[in-house]
């Protein structure tokens, strides 16, 4: 046999044996992964592509929950990641003292102890009292928004409700971490392009969260698809927006309001007795103005596309509080927290559209403890992550009745309460929400007031679409409004 046969045939061997391997290679990660009784799709089992390609499209919950409607309650959605939509997990995962701790990505503590630390700062800001006082500094907000509605009543047109709640949502956040508004509902415009910032932020940080981490550092430099690139500098400029803000707030030495920046400020480390660094403080600040902003806007958006669809239930809404805050109103009213708190079917409604439209819908990763744990009745090896996806909780049939419909009077019946333990869209346990008593708050005030003055119609019959980054948001909410009768 010549040399020259020889090398092909040697060749022709290697190709196949690299083919046999590239084929066997896969099967058996497949086959041997500790996983491997758990279901799921076949590349989800091998790589996290499909998770990342899902999250890079903005419908990553969604994706998930057709995944388990597929598959079952436990679903392989990453080659080391079980998603499971048991209501069992919900305290077992997330409750006090499990031992599931979180995933350290790009944009969260993992470390318990830190977590409790950097929520003991910030906790007082958020006490009943201290939300009583800011009260009154939230009102000029609400108020420049009415008038807002006002003007397009007069020149007869619609507008996107959801741009201007996201307005809303920045300037009370704004008043209330740095003592001043961002200015958006004055003038009308987002002059910082905050919500897009933090829209892009969003979406990339969830992608970049599944990445290897060796290969993180490297995205910024991907530019043949600008997704990355693009919100890698969105997370730069909303730095640049917090530390400004972040300064001129502490430059006021004047100002006694208790708001968020007061707490922090005046922190010290229980260990060292020293003040807390500029860096973590503006860290807490920037989160705060992600995380408040962003689900109150939401769903407050959500709770508009909702009810300016259904006219039945809208007159309902207006007649109780018509009740409520009979006879005409100042032009600079606003309703109160502790009349609207009260008010059963405009909480009920609220309640229903978290429900059925949670914003933080997806599954928050938490690392399966030493020693492994069984959750929902299945052993999980230690290492692993797991996660409960909240849109897979609420839409539970055997926890809600016809769950993919908007039915308030679910929560009005005696045996509503049993409801509750599942409904979880502030999360539960040790890291669910601290700003959650602050949110509702805006968002009852703000919903109170402006459907008890104005009447609003969708001026589409088409579903809304979502694009989902940390939460899940509707791109447009474009409304028709009229002025209620004064009775």
């Amino acid at each position: 046999m010549s040399l020259k046969m020889t090398l092909t045939a040697f060749l022709s061997w290697v190709s196949t044996s690299l083919s046999m391997l590239i084929l066997i290679v896969p099967v058996l990660v497949v086959a041997l992964h500790p996983l491997r009784r758990l279901p799921g799709s076949f590349w989800s089992k091998i790589c996290p592509l499909p998770l990342i390609i899902q999250c890079r499209k903005a419908r990553r919950s969604a994706w998930i929950l057709e995944q388990h409607e597929k598959h079952g309650v436990f679903v392989r959605i990453a080659p080391d990641h079980v998603s499971i939509a048991d209501p069992q997990a919900l305290n077992q995962i997330y409750g006090h003292k499990t031992g599931f701790l979180k995933e350290p990505v790009l944009f969260n503590t993992r470390d318990m102890s830190i977590h409790q630390r950097k929520r003991k700062y910030v906790s007082p800001a958020f006490s009943a009292r201290n939300l009583q006082d800011f009260e009154e500094h939230m009102n000029p907000s609400i108020t420049r928004l009415v008038q807002y509605m006002q003007k397009c009543v007069t020149e007869s047109k619609s507008f996107d409700f959801c741009r201007w709640s996201n307005f809303l949502a920045f300037d009370v956040i704004g008043e209330y971490s740095f003592g001043s508004p961002f200015g958006f509902l004055e003038s009308g415009r987002d002059d910082y392009n905050l919500i897009h910032t933090i829209d892009t932020r969003g979406e990339v940080l969830n992608a970049m969260g599944h990445l290897p981490r060796w290969m993180r550092p490297y995205m910024k430099y991907v530019r043949i698809d600008p997704f990355f690139y693009k919100g890698l500098r969105s997370t730069a400029s909303l730095e640049a927006i917090g530390r400004a803000a972040f300064g001129k707030r502490k430059e006021d030495t004047s100002t006694a309001r208790k708001d968020l920046m007061s707490f922090l400020l005046n922190a010290k480390d229980p260990d060292t007795g020293d003040r807390l660094p500029d860096k973590e403080i503006l860290a807490e600040a920037i989160s705060f103005i992600v995380g408040g902003s962003d689900t109150t806007s939401s769903t407050m958006t959500n709770f508009m596309d909702f009810v300016s669809r259904d006219q039945k239930l809208q007159a309902d809404i207006y007649t109780e509080l018509l009740e409520a805050f009979p006879g005409s109103q100042d032009s600079d009213w606003v309703a109160s927290e502790e009349v609207s708190g009260k008010l059963r079917l405009l909480n009920a409604t609220l309640k229903e559209v978290m429900r059925l439209r949670p914003t933080s819908s997806t599954g928050l990763e938490r690392v399966v403890p030493e020693g492994g744990r069984v959750v929902a009745g299945t052993f999980i090896p230690a290492g692993f992550l797991v996660s409960v996806p909240t849109v897979a909780i609420h839409h539970n049939t055997q926890i809600y009745r016809n769950p993919e419909k908007l039915d308030p009077q679910r929560w009005l019946v005696e045996d509503a309460s049993d409801l509750t333990n599942y409904f979880v869209p502030f999360s539960t346990g040790p890291r669910a929400c601290v700003g959650r008593n602050f949110a509702w708050m805006e968002m009852l005030k703000t919903l109170a007031t402006i459907f008890r003055l104005f009447q609003f119609e969708r001026t589409i019959s088409v579903p809304s679409e979502s694009r989902e980054g940390f939460f899940v948001k509707v791109i447009e909410c474009n409304v028709r409004v009229g002025l209620r009768a004064s009775k």
